[in-house]
């Protein structure tokens, strides 16, 4: 990307909601922002996934693949209720969701960002921040990337909350998703 990133969009797990994310998507067209990006899990929903993938891609939004859309390309765990099929797929859905990176690191002005679905390449990692009836969940992952001093920012999806963590050395992000309630 050419322009260094000051204002951002982030739009969380998909999961087939074409309606939101369509509404989301006019929203962040108005927002002046230097780019928007989403965390994946496109696929799996009651929404159309090949509208989502059109979207997306109208849209210019730097999208990064989640468990759900690989678990689609492989044919696994489809026993999920409102899985989506790949057979069921246009050909440029399928296409576009196989080009989807793991990761995707992105300059700011603030240091570099480092976009993934779970924590970087481990799409099914996740960070749980605890509440007042669970314990905070240790991330063998996180703790290396905040080693590591790779990024100052961490964007996320996969927990379906979000999440804002300031730790000394990194910020992570989670942007919740688009299914549900």
């Amino acid at each position: 990307m050419s322009v260094t990133i000051r204002r951002l969009g982030v739009i969380g797990d998909l999961h087939g909601e074409d309606r939101r994310l369509a509404r989301a998507l006019d929203w962040f067209a108005s927002q002046a922002l230097d780019a928007l990006v989403c965390t994946g899990d496109l696929a799996d929903g009651t929404g159309c996934l090949d509208t989502c993938c059109r979207l997306l891609q109208q849209a210019g939004v730097i999208t990064v693949a989640g468990n759900h859309d690989r678990w689609l390309l492989q044919g696994r765990v489809r026993h999920l209720p409102d899985a989506h099929r790949r057979d069921q797929l246009a050909e440029d859905s399928r296409a576009f969701l196989e080009s989807l990176p793991g990761t995707r690191e992105l300059e700011t002005a603030a240091g570099r960002l480092l976009l993934c679905h779970g924590v970087d390449g481990n799409d099914l990692a996740k960070v749980w921040p605890g509440t007042p009836r669970s314990a905070v969940k240790r991330s063998r992952d996180l703790d290396r990337l905040i080693h590591e001093r790779r990024c100052r920012f961490l964007v996320n999806g996969h927990l379906h909350y979000r999440v804002l963590i300031d730790f000394p050395e990194l910020l992570l992000i989670n942007a919740g998703t688009l299914k549900g309630e």
